[in-house]
């Protein structure tokens, strides 16, 4: 070991391979037919990394990604978190001018698509719009419509030997992501995710929130977006991920009980969609002992009412793109009636304040900003320094 890496900081990265060779011969995901083992994903993650480098979509290179769930985005983040590559996820849901906008102002020169024909459409159109999208891999067989600008990725990738899976070292502020803000207030900007800030976020979910004994984790949110930071956790403590290619009340109720779910995480919308179908009331769901909740306000009089019906299994992770997802946590034991409003307390691993217009500290009782500082703060706005 060389000197310069005696006191070196490890990252997400590092912890994602150590997961999955602690857990090579263990399963860690599920999606429709797929099972892979903490190696066999260790493997694929490899033919990626060689594959990503060979199309210029590695190191130095700025890639979008626009999928629904599917085995092969893992493969994608777990390239892009082991190396630092820099990847700028768009939302399933977004409208053209959007990706036209996030790719244009983030520099995306590849993009990574599903190769379903709404994607495929999509790319169609981003190619015309982004002067500086240069490829589109495709996440299977190239369709006919994208046959003189799209690469397979998936078969690139099969071209290459399995390799040991190693982390690449980077400094802590080196930017390997970009989430954009919903632009409430102008423009969407892209929020900097760093080394530091990501690891900091997945150190905190695993010291502060409360985990099941290797958790069975059911993910049917995105896993270009929020979904894939509870993969991370869930290998650590020695779980497997089962994933839905996407959110249906009666599909979610069914696996949990057949698939003995322990662990998953939802949207408040998703809670209330749950509630409201027939079959929350005839499936056995008692193997369910956490459901974290948060990226919106949830109704303290539904919180209530799913905490009567379902029992004390919820608990709420709060934060913001620029400080993710762990600013606070509610735990399960503290949603008593007369704080279901409330985010919870702050992280022990943050400097978390509500100060005024002035930047001071506002009295007990009175509304103020949530202002943070420390390791889990991003790198600041992409082009935007001031």
């Amino acid at each position: 070991m060389s000197d310069e890496l005696l006191r070196h900081p490890i990252h997400s990265g590092h912890l994602t391979v150590g997961a999955l060779k602690r857990n090579k011969n263990k399963p860690v995901l599920h999606l429709g037919d797929t099972t892979l083992t903490g190696g066999q994903l260790a493997e694929r993650i490899s033919q990626y990394i060689q594959a990503f480098e060979a199309l210029g979509a590695g190191t130095g290179a700025t890639v979008g990604l626009l999928s629904l769930n599917r085995p092969e985005v893992l493969m994608i983040i777990g390239a892009g978190q082991t190396q630092g590559y820099r990847r700028v996820a768009l939302h399933p849901l977004g409208s053209l001018d959007d990706h036209a906008y996030v790719l244009n102002d983030a520099g995306v020169t590849s993009l990574i698509i599903d190769p379903n024909p709404m994607f495929v459409e999509r790319a169609l159109g981003l190619l015309e719009k982004v002067p500086g999208l240069k490829q589109v891999l495709t996440i299977g067989p190239v369709p006919e419509a994208l046959a003189d600008s799209a690469v397979d990725l998936v078969a690139e990738a099969a071209k290459y030997p399995p390799k040991p899976l190693v982390a690449a070292e980077l400094p802590p502020d080196h930017i390997g992501g970009m989430a954009y803000t919903g632009g409430t207030t102008g423009k969407p900007k892209g929020v900097l995710g760093t080394a530091q800030s990501i690891t900091t976020m997945t150190t905190i979910q695993l010291a502060e929130w409360e985990w099941p004994e290797n958790p069975r984790f059911l993910m049917c949110t995105p896993l270009s977006h929020a979904g894939a930071a509870f993969f991370v956790p869930t290998i650590i403590k020695g779980g497997e991920l089962v994933v839905l290619t996407k959110f249906d009340p009666a599909e979610v109720l069914r696996v949990i009980e057949e698939q003995k779910i322990t662990a998953t995480m939802l949207v408040p919308s998703m809670i209330y969609a749950l509630m409201d179908h027939p079959d929350s009331h005839t499936r056995d769901l008692c193997s369910l002992e956490t459901v974290y909740y948060g990226a919106s306000a949830m109704n303290p009089v539904r919180l209530a009412e799913a905490i009567r019906r379902f029992g004390p299994i919820f608990a709420q992770y709060y934060g913001q793109s620029e400080a993710p997802m762990v600013i606070s946590y509610l735990a399960k034991k503290d949603h008593d009636e007369k704080r279901l409003t409330s985010c919870g307390r702050p992280t022990l691993f943050a400097r978390t304040a509500l100060l005024d217009a002035d930047g001071k500290p506002v009295p007990q009782g009175e509304v103020g900003e949530i202002c943070v500082s420390g390791p889990l703060l991003s790198g600041g706005y992409w082009n935007l320094p001031e």
